[in-house]
């Protein structure tokens, strides 16, 4: 891993607009407003958390595997492609990266298990995984290696931290690549060399997730009317 997170490809290359965002959407928008799409991205990053759950693995394998989620619908549009191979793939390949590498046998029979539990199949077997991960390398521009957590600096943009902002934590705080255990988050935001007002953008954010989520019974529902209008 670079040792500075401004350096490393993280840092250079998926620091993304808000703008850059909105347009990676817009195949998607024909069919779905933006809080569907939202709402979607959370969907499918439970999925991928409950998969490493299943799995056992460490917290920020999960985390890994979201983030190569977000990335690779950067590139691509949910209409285009199948989400829950993509899931599966992206945490068959974050575990490798993290050195907790998995079979492919058990990342499917998870991800079978997972899928049929919310009342739908995942037909994908090996050579379907294997195939995909290689188009997820390629299409993650083989930039493998990430800093987990808040990075900012003063006049940067969201980036990254948009596009992972439904992943939970651990007790770690991650700021430009060094972790740190917080004693006084008051001391701690002193000495950040960071605009405190992208801060308190990206807590309301967080807080409207939330509140955009709701109730997981009600939305269960809702999100397989919204993945029936957007998905093929």
């Amino acid at each position: 891993m670079a040792a500075n997170f401004w350096t490393s490809t993280h840092g250079t290359n998926w620091l993304l607009s808000r703008q850059a965002l909105a347009d990676c959407r817009k195949i998607d928008r024909q069919y779905v407003n933006e809080q569907d799409l939202i709402k979607v991205n959370i969907w499918f990053a439970q999925i991928i958390t409950d998969l490493g759950r299943r799995l056992q693995v460490r917290q920020v394998i999960i985390a890994t595997a979201i983030t190569y989620f977000k990335r690779f619908y950067t590139k691509n549009s949910f209409r285009n492609t199948e989400p829950n191979l993509v899931a599966a793939t992206c945490m068959y390949l974050a575990c490798k990266i993290e050195e907790s590498p998995q079979h492919i046998k058990a990342i499917i029979t998870d991800m079978k298990t997972i899928m049929q539990e919310r009342g739908e199949n995942f037909t994908y077997e090996n050579q379907k995984v294997a195939e995909m991960e290689f188009y997820l390398l390629e299409e993650l521009d083989f930039n493998m290696i990430m800093y987990n957590g808040l990075a900012l600096r003063g006049g940067a943009q969201y980036g990254d931290y948009s596009l992972t902002s439904t992943t939970s934590t651990a007790n770690d705080n991650s700021v430009a690549g060094v972790t740190t255990r917080v004693k006084d988050i008051r001391l701690w935001f002193a000495q950040l060399n960071v605009d405190l007002e992208h801060i308190s953008d990206i807590v309301q954010e967080i807080i409207s997730l939330y509140k955009l989520w709701g109730e997981e019974d009600k939305q269960n529902e809702k999100i397989r009317e919204i993945l029936t209008r957007l998905l093929k």
